[in-house]
């Protein structure tokens, strides 16, 4: 029998899939109607680049899946791009809760299904290992089940001990932010960082297709150094997007802080649907794309929240 040169060769004869797309490429890879899973926490490390541009294809109907998430969800939900949201929080941290958030929640306009932060963690988890569903104890003796109809009850098959039930979160699309991916879509963080949490990772393994914007495409060989860096590897990833100061006006652990300034402006603008207008037509629609947008900003703003890169 004759053996091909392919199995011969084994994978040294596979080409390896380049998976770097622009911003807008990838960002169209997001259907209208679909559930979108958020990374980041707090003002921390959310894909705002992305989140931008999907307000500029006007992107709509989406359903936001988060674990700790701010101005990422208020600025979708202020665009009307949003129907309903998953998630344990939804503010600007010290600056208080999202207003668009709160108008679209008290209006009825966007649907709410409340998590506890370790519910919201348990449901991608979930997802992450396919499972359709996870049992916790953790609304139990609360009312979250009241404000989250997905919430259901049940006895322990084993002990009778009762349980509450939550769907797992299975997003369509995840869109993350990370320090560092190659060309075939190896993402890495920095060995220094926040270390709170590590649910990006599993926001990205519960989804149908991933999108990570990352601060710097590396070789490799840059990658190859440096494995135990690594949280996701190629084959959970569809596209890359180089997008320096992505995170932007969140924080990138250790390589920029949240920018405090804008953050407060835009609290400011988000105050009333009106003013919330003048911000997005100055911020989003008025710039054609996320360098425009830095320099709006202004460089020497910018160098302002930058933190000194430690050498090792």
């Amino acid at each position: 029998m004759a053996t091909s040169n392919a199995s011969m060769t084994g994978s040294s004869n596979l080409v390896k899939k380049d998976k770097r797309a622009s911003l807008a490429d990838a960002v169209r890879l997001i259907e209208d109607g679909s559930t979108v899973g958020i990374g980041g926490s707090l003002i921390r490390r959310h894909p705002m680049a992305v989140i931008y541009e999907m307000i500029r294809q006007n992107k709509r109907d989406l359903t936001l899946l988060g674990w700790n998430n701010a101005v990422d969800m208020d600025l979708l939900i202020g665009a009307g791009c949003v129907k309903a949201v998953k998630t344990a929080y939804v503010g600007m941290a010290m600056l208080g809760l999202g207003h668009n958030f709160r108008r679209a929640v008290e209006s009825g306009e966007v649907k709410v299904f409340e998590h506890s932060e370790s519910t919201a963690i348990d449901a991608f988890r979930a997802g992450s290992m396919g499972w359709s569903f996870v049992p916790t104890k953790t609304p139990l003796g609360s009312g979250l089940a009241d404000h989250n109809e997905e919430i259901k009850f049940m006895d322990c098959p084993y002990t009778g001990d009762p349980y509450c039930v939550l769907p797992a979160f299975a997003p369509d699309v995840a869109i993350i932010h990370a320090h560092t991916a190659d060309a075939c879509g190896n993402v890495q963080l920095d060995s220094k960082r926040e270390l709170d949490n590590e649910v990006d990772t599993l926001i990205a393994k519960s989804a149908n297709k991933v999108i990570v914007s990352v601060e710097q495409v590396v070789s490799e060989d840059a990658i190859y150094q440096n494995p135990e860096l690594t949280i996701l590897p190629k084959f959970f990833v569809d596209c890359v997007v180089e997008i320096p100061l992505g995170a932007h006006p969140t924080a990138c652990d250790c390589r920029y802080d949240y920018d405090l300034e804008f953050l407060s402006k835009y609290q400011e603008y988000a105050k009333s649907p009106e003013t919330f207008k003048e911000f997005l037509k100055r911020y989003v629609f008025d710039v054609d794309d996320h360098y425009q947008y830095l320099d709006l900003i202004g460089l020497q703003h910018l160098f302002s929240i930058q933190r000194p890169k430690e050498i090792s």
